[in-house]
C-alpha cells in the first residue's frame, strides 16, 4: 500500500515537472514560429482596450495571424463589440519607435523647450524597417517657438526630403508662453508633448501610436482632448456633420484631383484643425505638408496622420478661442485679401455650345430686371487653349459688357497645348514639368495633349508671360476664375508601354505612355493610383527639384499665386479677385475659391454648405459653390431646389450661377420670366446687406476671421452648435436656416433650427423667436419663398437699398440710402456657464456681441460697425473710408462717424444718407426725437412691438453723429 502511494506521489511529480516543461517550450515554440525572423524582445504590451488599437498595415482588409506577427505587431480577433477595431494592431508602446541618436545628451531622459531657444534632436529608428517593408530612416526632430502661442514641431530626413519652402519665422515669447514642450525619452521612448501652460492641458501627444519614417511610408499619431475636431478638409462625407466619426475609425485622404466618386477625394486639401479641450477652450494644430496625406481617426480620441512622401511639419496654435487659432493660422498662411466691391454681386457664367447663350441671357436679364455684376462669356472661350488669342466676336462683346457697366470673369485652365505657341515658349524658357527633371512630360486634356507649367517657380513665370503676350488677353479681365488645376490630365496611364520602351514612347502623341509605375507599398484611403486623373507622381518640379508628389497639393494654389502676381502687375492700384477650383494654406490670401461639380438636388445643397463654412476655417472668406448647381439633378426638383439654393446663396460670400457643357442650363433666365423675377427678390436681398457684408471682409482681410461662420465659431459654449452644419452664421449677426428638402406636394416644409443663447428675432418680421440662455432647438413651418433668417439680439446691421426697386449692378446700390437694423437684447438672465465662455470680440473686429446676462434697463442694448471705402483702391493704399460706428442702450441709439471719406472724389458719387431706422425689441413707444427733435414720421407694429422711423435724412458728410431715442 506504502509502496503504491509511494509511485502515485512520484507520478504526480512527473506530471507536474511535465507541464511545466511544457509551459516554457510551448510559448517558446509558438514565438519563435510566430515572428518568424523578427528577432526582437516585445517592448509593449498587447493586452489593451480595443479603442487603443492602432492599424498595422492601415488599408489591408484581410491580414493573417502570422504575417502581423512577423511586423512584430498584436493580433487579436476579439474586436468586443467594436466592429471597425482592427485585428492587427501595435503594441503600447510601439515597436515601431525611436530613440534619441545625440550622444553627448545620451543622459537626459525628459527635454523641456525653454522660453527662447529650440531643441535640436537626431533620432534612429528602432526597427530598420516600415510595416511595409521599406526601410526606415533616421529623424531630425526641430521644436521652436513662433512668439508665445505658437511652436513648430518638424520632423524630417534632410538627406531624403528637400523642403524648398520652408516658411517659419521662429520668434521668442512676448510676455509669457503660452504652451510647454516636453519630450519624454525614458526608457527607450521617444514621446513629444505639447501642454497649455495654464491648465497642463495635452494639445499634442504622441505617447500612443507608432512613430514611422521612410521611403515611401510615414506616420504619427497624436491624442487629441476630445472629438469636437473641425477641420482637415476637403473630404466627401457620408453624413452632412461637422465631426468625424471617431467611433468608425473615419480615414480620408487630403489629395487634389478632379472629383472622383468612388475615391472621395476632392479640389483642395487642408491639413488644418480646431479642437476643443474639455474646458471650453480651442486650438488648432496644422501640417504643413503638400503632399497626400491620410487622415484617420480613433476612438480615444487621436487623429492619426500617413503619407508616403514630405514632412511632419506641426504648427500647434494655442488659441484658447476660436478666433484667436484663425488669427494665429492666418499669420502664418496669410491674412485673407480684401474683395473688390463688385466681387460681393450676382455672376453669372456657363460652358456651352449654343453660339447665341450669351445674348439670349442678357437680353432677359435686363428685361426680367435680375440685377448680376459679371459675365464669364462662355467658360470656355479659347478652350483647350487658355492662352488663345480672344475672337472678333469674344472682343465685341467685352466691349459692349464693359460700356454697360459690369466686368468680365474671365475662366482659365493651368495647362498649355502642345501645339500652341505658349508651349513652345515655355518650353524654351524651362518652366515646363518634367520626368527625371530632364525628359518632356506630357498629359492630355479632352483629347488634347498638353504640358503643364511649373507655377511654383516665381522667378519666371511672369516673364514667360509678357513674353507671349497673354497679358493682353489677362488685361481685359477684371477677375480670373481658375478651373482644372488640381490639374486634370484625363489620360489613361499604360505602363506597359513605358516599361517596355524604358520610357521611350512617352512623346507628344502618347501622353499615356508618360509615367512609369511605381508599386507604392501603402496607399492612402480611396486611393487606387495616384496618377488617375491627374499629373505624374513622378513628374518633377524643376524649379524645386523636388517630385511632383511632394507639391502636389500646393499646384493649384501656385497657379493661383502666378495668375495673382500678373493680375497685380496689370492693375497696381486696382483690387480684382482670383477664384481657385483646387486650394490649399494660403489661397486666401491671394483671392478665393469657386467651383465644383454639383448637382442640382438637396443632398449636394448640405455638402456644400459644409464645404463653404470649412473655407471659412482655413482662411479662404471668399468661397461659392454654383447656384443651383453644375449638372443635372432630380429634373422634378430641379425649379423648386433652384429657387432654395438662391435663397441661401443670398447669404454666402460668392454668388455665382455656372453649369456645364452638356448639361441644362441654369441662369435665372433659362426659366420663364415668372420664375425668374421671382429669384430677382432674393438677388436684390443679396444687393441689401452689401454694407454689411463688405464690412465683414474688411474684419476678415484685418483678422482672418470668417465671414460664413459655423454656430460654434460664434457659440463655443453651447453644446448644441457643436455638430451643426446645416445652418451658417453670416458674421455675428444674421442666422440662416436654409431649406434641404423638398415640400413633396405639401404647402410648406418643416424645418428644424436651433437657436442659441440669446435672442432673436425674425429679420423681416421683427418677431421675437427664440429668447434662452442656454439654446433651443425649434421647428420652422417654412412655404416656397420663405427664407429663414434670424437676427442676433445686441446687433446693429447695415443695409442699402430694397427689395423692390431696379438695380444693375453694386454701383447702383450704392447710391441708395441706407437703412440701420437696430436688435436688442432682451431682458433674460443666464445661468453658470458649463464651459468657459469665449471673449466676444478681439482687436480689429467690428462688432463685439455683450451677453443677455444683467436685468434691466441698461441690458437692453446693441452695437455694431460699418466700414466702406471705394471698392478698388487695395488696402495696402490706406484708402479713404467711411467707418461708422453703432450702439443703442436705455431707448437712445447713437450713430458716429470716427472716420469718413467725405473728401474723396471717387467715394462722392456714393451715398451718405441715412434715412430709415428699424428697431426690434423695444416697448410700446409713445414719441421719438431725432437729434433731439421731435420726429412724427415713424411706424410700430402692434404684433412685435418693432418700430420703424423714416425720412431721418441724416448725412455723415454734414454731422458727424446722430442721436435717435424713442419713449
Amino acid at each position: 500500500m506504502d509502496h503504491m502511494l509511494f509511485n502515485n506521489k512520484l507520478r504526480l511529480v512527473y506530471v507536474l515537472l511535465l507541464c511545466v516543461l511544457l509551459g516554457l517550450i510551448i510559448p517558446y515554440i509558438i514565438g519563435s514560429t510566430a515572428f518568424n525572423s523578427v528577432d526582437i524582445d516585445r517592448y509593449g504590451t498587447c493586452a489593451i482596450n480595443v479603442s487603443y488599437r492602432f492599424e498595422c498595415l492601415p488599408g489591408r482588409l484581410v491580414i493573417g495571424e502570422e504575417e502581423c506577427h512577423h511586423l512584430a505587431c498584436c493580433y487579436d480577433i476579439n474586436k468586443q463589440d467594436d466592429t471597425s477595431a482592427p485585428v492587427c494592431f501595435h503594441s503600447i508602446p510601439p515597436e515601431y519607435r525611436y530613440v534619441i541618436a545625440n550622444k553627448t545628451e545620451s543622459s537626459k531622459r525628459l527635454y523641456k523647450l525653454s522660453e527662447g531657444r529650440k531643441l535640436d534632436l537626431y533620432l534612429d529608428s528602432v526597427m530598420d524597417w516600415t510595416p511595409f517593408g521599406t526601410d526606415a530612416w533616421p529623424l531630425r526632430v526641430l521644436i521652436q517657438r513662433g512668439k508665445s502661442d505658437i511652436v513648430r514641431i518638424k520632423l524630417w530626413n534632410e538627406d531624403y526630403i528637400k523642403d524648398p519652402m520652408d516658411d517659419f519665422q521662429e520668434e521668442s515669447c512676448v510676455g509669457e508662453c503660452e504652451l510647454d514642450v516636453e519630450v519624454d525619452t525614458t526608457g527607450g521612448k521617444f514621446n513629444i508633448t505639447v501642454l497649455r501652460r495654464t491648465t497642463r492641458t495635452p494639445l499634442l501627444q504622441t505617447i500612443f501610436g507608432p512613430l514611422v519614417y521612410g521611403e515611401d511610408y510615414m506616420e504619427i499619431t497624436t491624442r487629441i482632448p476630445t472629438t469636437h475636431l473641425y477641420g482637415l478638409g476637403q473630404r466627401e462625407r457620408e453624413t452632412f456633420e461637422f465631426l468625424p466619426n471617431f467611433q468608425g475609425r473615419t480615414r480620408w485622404t487630403l489629395y487634389n484631383r478632379e472629383f472622383d466618386d468612388d475615391a472621395g477625394v476632392t479640389y483642395g486639401s487642408h491639413p488644418f484643425y480646431m479642437n476643443f479641450e474639455d474646458d471650453g477652450k480651442m486650438h488648432g494644430v496644422y501640417l504643413r505638408n503638400s503632399a497626400p496625406v491620410e487622415v484617420g481617426v480613433l476612438p480615444i480620441p487621436a487623429v492619426v496622420f500617413r503619407s508616403v512622401e514630405g514632412i511632419f511639419d506641426f504648427r500647434i496654435l494655442a488659441g484658447p478661442t476660436p478666433r484667436d487659432v484663425t488669427r494665429q493660422y492666418t499669420s502664418m498662411v496669410g491674412l485673407p485679401e480684401m474683395p473688390p466691391f463688385w466681387a460681393l454681386g450676382y455672376h453669372l457664367c456657363r460652358t456651352t455650345s449654343n453660339a447665341t447663350e450669351y445674348e439670349n441671357v442678357v437680353d432677359r436679364m435686363a428685361s426680367d430686371e435680375v440685377p448680376y455684376e459679371s459675365d464669364c462669356i462662355d467658360a470656355r472661350l479659347s478652350y483647350p487653349d487658355p492662352f488663345g488669342v480672344f475672337s472678333n466676336k469674344t472682343l465685341e462683346r467685352l466691349t459692349q459688357m464693359k460700356a454697360e457697366g459690369r466686368k468680365f470673369f474671365f475662366v482659365q485652365y493651368p495647362h498649355v497645348p502642345v501645339a500652341s505657341g505658349a508651349y513652345e515658349s515655355a518650353s524654351s524658357e524651362k518652366l515646363l514639368m518634367k520626368l527625371n527633371n530632364s525628359q518632356p512630360y506630357y498629359g492630355m486634356v479632352e483629347e488634347e495633349v498638353v504640358g503643364y507649367p511649373d507655377y511654383c517657380n516665381e522667378n519666371t513665370f511672369a516673364h514667360w508671360l509678357n513674353k507671349t503676350g497673354i497679358r493682353t488677353t489677362y488685361a481685359n479681365a477684371d477677375g480670373v476664375m481658375l478651373l482644372q488645376n488640381t490639374p486634370l490630365n484625363s489620360a489613361v496611364m499604360n505602363y506597359s508601354l513605358w516599361e517596355d520602351t524604358q520610357g521611350g514612347a512617352c512623346n507628344a502623341t502618347q501622353a499615356e505612355a508618360c509615367c512609369p509605375l511605381h508599386q507604392w507599398p501603402f496607399k492612402p484611403q480611396g486611393i487606387d493610383d495616384f496618377n488617375r486623373g491627374t499629373t505624374c507622381s513622378r513628374a518633377q518640379h524643376t524649379s524645386k527639384a523636388v517630385p511632383g508628389l511632394q507639391l502636389h497639393n500646393a499646384y493649384g494654389r501656385c497657379h493661383q499665386e502666378r495668375v495673382h502676381d500678373l493680375m497685380k502687375d496689370l492693375n497696381p492700384n486696382k483690387r480684382f479677385v482670383v477664384t481657385s477650383l483646387s486650394t490649399h494654406p494660403g489661397t486666401g490670401s491671394v483671392g478665393g475659391h469657386f467651383g465644383g461639380h454639383y448637382p442640382a438636388d438637396f443632398v449636394a445643397q448640405r455638402k456644400s454648405l459644409v464645404h463653404i463654412l470649412e473655407m471659412g476655417l482655413y482662411g479662404v472668406p471668399l468661397v461659392g459653390m454654383p447656384v443651383c448647381g453644375t449638372t443635372n439633378g432630380s429634373s422634378e426638383l430641379r425649379i423648386e431646389w433652384c429657387l432654395r439654393s438662391h435663397q441661401a446663396a443670398a447669404f454666402w460670400p460668392l454668388m455665382v450661377s455656372h453649369y456645364e457643357k452638356g448639361h441644362t442650363p441654369r441662369n435665372p433666365p433659362n426659366f420663364s420670366s415668372g420664375f425668374s423675377q421671382q429669384l430677382a427678390i432674393f438677388i436684390r436681398q443679396r444687393y441689401m446687406i452689401l454694407p454689411y457684408l463688405y464690412t465683414l471682409f474688411y474684419e476678415a482681410a484685418q483678422s482672418g476671421v470668417p465671414v460664413l461662420r459655423p454656430l460654434f465659431y460664434e457659440f463655443p459654449e453651447d453644446q448644441g452648435s457643436r455638430n451643426n452644419g446645416l445652418q451658417f452664421m453670416l458674421g455675428d449677426a444674421l442666422l440662416v436656416t436654409p431649406v434641404f428638402s423638398s415640400l413633396a406636394g405639401a404647402s410648406s416644409v418643416a424645418v428644424n433650427a436651433h437657436f442659441p443663447p440669446g435672442s432673436w428675432y425674425n429679420f423681416y418680421s421683427g418677431s421675437l423667436v427664440s429668447s434662452s440662455t442656454t439654446g433651443e432647438e425649434l421647428v420652422l413651418d417654412t412655404l416656397l419663398t420663405d427664407v429663414n433668417v434670424h437676427v442676433r439680439g445686441g446687433t446693429i446691421v447695415p443695409l442699402q437699398g430694397n427689395l423692390h426697386e431696379y438695380i444693375k449692378t453694386t454701383e447702383d446700390v450704392r447710391k441708395k440710402s441706407f437703412y440701420l437694423l437696430v436688435v436688442l437684447t432682451t431682458n433674460i438672465t443666464t445661468t453658470e456657464p458649463t464651459t468657459t465662455s469665449a471673449p466676444t470680440s478681439t482687436p480689429g473686429s467690428t462688432t463685439g456681441i455683450p451677453k443677455d446676462n444683467v436685468v434691466g434697463e441698461e441690458s437692453i442694448y446693441a452695437e455694431g460697425r460699418m466700414y466702406l471705402d471705394d471698392g478698388v483702391t487695395p488696402l495696402s493704399q490706406n484708402p479713404k473710408a467711411h467707418i461708422l460706428d453703432f450702439s443703442a442702450v436705455a431707448g437712445r441709439f447713437t450713430l458716429t462717424s470716427t472716420e469718413n471719406a467725405c473728401e474723396d472724389a471717387a467715394m462722392s458719387q456714393y451715398s451718405t444718407t441715412v434715412e430709415t431706422i428699424r428697431v426690434f425689441g423695444a416697448a410700446k413707444i409713445d414719441e421719438v426725437k431725432v437729434n433731439g427733435v421731435a420726429h412724427k414720421d415713424y411706424t410700430q407694429d402692434d404684433d412685435t412691438n418693432a418700430f420703424e422711423v423714416k425720412n431721418v435724412n441724416f448725412d455723415w458728410c454734414k454731422r458727424s453723429s446722430l442721436t435717435v431715442t424713442w419713449l
